[in-house]
């Protein structure tokens, strides 16, 4: 990674992107079984009573989850605007009483927090994304606040997983004069100086290597790993009419959540999700 974070572009991003964080993960089918598969691996390691610290939570979709599980969440993000919609979401859900509270917050730094205070950290929706050059400093403090033998969620974006996915777009872009910036982007990682006709954020597409490797560095080992979309990428022949049939869709995720955790497929979705456990000492 060579592109540097700048929190106040993050922060100012994400505070004028406002509700559409929370539109979307339901808007389009990759999204939604995206949320079905992010769901999945948070219901498998998070259960009743654990204290989970969700860095970098944004309008609280997982939040609404965490807490749906039984545990006790406390909340963190950049944004002072998506902090105040975790809320509102979360009492729309009736769930207020399952956190203890909102904090206003950076992941490179989250000394507010005791050491080992928590289960569970999840950092999922490509936080670890946006930090760019201080990943390092960011997984440092989350397992710092994880205790021993507790879990550490993440999820970023996939690079060759997108690349994958949105290759049509892509190819059309490097036709029209941004070969240069495109394959640096795939050389590097770091999405910076693409013009998509959209105000696109700086941030940092992984390979399972790479996230693999830093969470080892800072002090974990891997307990479960899984793309997410490898089967629904986008596609244009992928009709949400084919998944109206709520038992085809149930059917479908289930091969979804099978396909995406096969060795092959890891690298081959549009996010990669880990789940590492902090070793002792």
């Amino acid at each position: 990674m060579t592109a540097a974070y700048d929190s106040a572009t993050t922060k100012s991003f994400y505070n004028t992107w406002g509700a559409n964080e929370w539109d979307r993960l339901e808007s389009s089918l990759e999204n939604q079984i995206n949320y079905r598969i992010h769901k999945a691996m948070l219901a498998e390691f998070v259960g009743p009573g654990d204290a989970v610290l969700e860095a970098g939570a944004g309008p609280g979709r997982f939040t609404i989850e965490l807490a749906r599980a039984g545990a006790q969440v406390t909340v963190c993000d950049l944004s002072d605007v998506q902090l105040g919609i975790n809320r509102e979401k979360v009492a729309e859900a009736g769930l207020t009483d399952r956190v203890t509270g909102w904090h206003q917050a950076d992941i490179v730094d989250l000394s507010r927090f005791p050491s080992g205070a928590y289960d569970a950290v999840v950092c999922v929706g490509s936080v670890l994304s946006c930090v760019l050059d201080r990943v390092p400093e960011a997984l440092a403090e989350i397992v710092r606040v994880t205790r021993p033998g507790g879990v550490v969620i993440v999820s970023v974006t996939s690079r060759h997983g997108y690349l994958r996915a949105g290759l049509a777009p892509i190819l059309r872009l490097a036709g029209a004069g941004q070969l240069a910036a495109i394959d640096s982007a795939v050389t590097s990682g770091d999405i910076v100086g693409i013009n998509a006709g959209t105000e696109l954020l700086t941030t940092h597409f992984f390979t399972w290597a790479e996230l693999r490797d830093a969470l080892t560095a800072a002090g974990c080992e891997i307990a479960a790993v899984s793309a997410s979309n490898f089967l629904s990428a986008e596609s244009a022949d992928l009709d949400p009419a084919l998944l109206a049939d709520p038992e085809v869709m149930e059917a479908f995720v289930r091969w979804e959540l099978e396909a995406c955790r096969a060795p092959g497929a890891v690298d081959g979705g549009t996010h990669i999700i880990a789940v590492a456990r902090r070793l002792a000492g």
